[in-house]
């Protein structure tokens, strides 16, 4: 096997060419010291010129910080997640953080063994950005000292629960029953994944409470929540549900628990040449980029997702730098954005 033999300059190597201490070396890299701006300069322009890589590793074990913060998300295809590891990584970046993505699918044992590595690599905070199936594991993270925030879901005192960012998902559930019914359509289906967390929950509770406040009939054979043990794909699951609803009635409207399943149930109507709104009407939730560019384009609940991760990530920063100015509960709210699966009458 060949090696590359040229050994890798160090701290010692730019001091001797310098002309200064390893000590002076160490103040300059690591900025922990007033320096002259003369030696700044000399150690800077030699240690540039070695092409010298500080070792993080041994940096953060001196200064017992790893700059590592967690995010736990269950799927990185899901478009709505992408954007609040997009807004995450941006902020923590800035502040001299590195991400390390957890990807769940949903499953509690993936979910440990996520969290127990997050608790082995030293990370110095979470940002869990759903309801953890393996609810133990949130008892883990607070049990080993580790800071963290929910996002879209909350915990209780036992499980460690310290700051929540939430969407008032009920009233968005009710905005969008409501716009079915300003476009005279009564008979509105609810299709979901499983309620894995209490997101879904109240999505679905929403949708109950709006049907009734209307003076609605909620019908059996209008709802579809996805069992667990079925294939965890979103759009799929639109797919496929779709042709489950119409197998027993022809709604006016489907309301889709989010955007992925609105997705997948535009694709079957279209197969089926059901003509979208003006025999079945489609709104989704989250409005993910791809809402806006898909035929016909997506009516859809809009998730402040920027403002989420924004203030998830802050309020980790807040709880990591011991900063008792903190909310514990912070709920956003959601707006319906209409376009052409539902428009306006």
């Amino acid at each position: 096997m060949i090696r590359n033999s040229k050994k890798e300059p160090t701290m010692k190597d730019i001091a001797l060419i310098a002309g200064v201490s390893q000590a002076t070396v160490s103040y300059v890299l690591n900025n922990s010291k007033d320096i002259s701006e003369k030696v700044k300069n000399r150690v800077l322009g030699v240690s540039e010129e070695l092409g010298y890589i500080p070792n993080a590793v041994a940096r953060n074990l001196k200064k017992r910080r790893t700059n590592i913060i967690g995010i736990v998300v269950p799927d990185v295809m899901n478009s709505y997640y992408n954007e609040i590891i997009k807004h995450t990584e941006k902020i923590t970046r800035e502040r001299g953080y590195f991400i390390f993505t957890c990807h769940t699918m949903h499953d509690p044992d993936i979910e440990n063994w996520y969290v127990i590595s997050l608790i082995q690599q030293k990370v110095e905070g979470v940002i869990i950005c759903y309801g953890l199936t393996n609810r133990e594991c949130y008892k883990k993270l607070f049990k080993h000292n580790v800071p963290f925030v929910d996002i879209d879901d909350e915990t209780d005192e036992d499980e460690g629960g310290v700051a929540s960012i939430l969407v008032n998902n009920i009233k968005g559930s009710f905005l969008a029953v409501q716009h079915f019914v300003s476009l005279g359509i009564r008979d509105i289906c609810y299709c979901s994944e499983p309620l894995y967390n209490n997101a879904l929950k109240d999505r679905y509770e929403g949708y109950l409470r709006a049907m009734k406040e209307f003076g609605l009939t909620v019908d059996n054979d209008m709802i579809h929540i996805a069992s667990k043990e079925n294939d965890y794909e979103k759009i799929n699951l639109g797919y496929m549900a779709t042709k489950e609803i119409l197998s027993k009635s022809k709604p006016g409207g489907i309301f889709a628990a989010t955007d992925q399943i609105a997705f997948g149930v535009i694709k079957r109507l279209r197969e089926l040449k059901i003509n979208i709104p003006e025999e079945i009407a489609v709104i989704g939730y989250d409005n993910v980029p791809f809402s806006s560019v898909i035929s016909p384009s997506l009516t859809t609940l809009n998730q402040p997702i920027k403002t989420m991760s924004v203030q998830g990530a802050d309020t980790l920063f807040k709880i990591i730098n011991r900063d008792k100015n903190i909310k514990n509960r912070t709920i956003l709210e959601p707006d319906l954005v209409i376009r052409e699966s539902a428009p306006y009458a």
